[in-house]
């Protein structure tokens, strides 16, 4: 690749990159929960459904309970994160080749 189309390809991936602003690194989850009533019908069924959060921060793993009104939000998100991370591991890599080019624009 030439250097002028490594930097366009930087360009268009820095275009593409979503607003930092409010990603999050976790996992949606669904969870089957049984509430202990004798009578309920989640006592012979699955179970009553519930979307958790799953995140992993400071060493630990934590579940937090998502309102479906939260769901879409969410949602984008986890993706957005997913999304960054992917172009910054193709970014860093364009950097990478343009320093061993000893290119002055990193």
């Amino acid at each position: 690749m030439t250097t002028d189309t490594l930097k366009a390809r930087r360009q268009e991936l820095l275009d593409r990159m979503p607003d930092p602003a409010h990603v999050m690194r976790a996992s949606l989850i669904t969870r089957s929960i049984k509430c202990g009533k004798p009578n309920c019908r989640c006592a012979n069924g699955e179970g009553h459904k519930s979307l958790y959060l799953s995140s992993y921060c400071n060493g630990k793993t934590q579940l937090d309970s998502v309102p479906k009104a939260y769901k879409d939000k969410v949602s984008q998100c986890i993706k957005d994160y997913e999304d960054i991370t992917a172009l910054l591991a193709e970014l860093s890599c364009i950097n990478l080749e343009l320093f061993r080019r000893r290119e002055d624009d990193l």
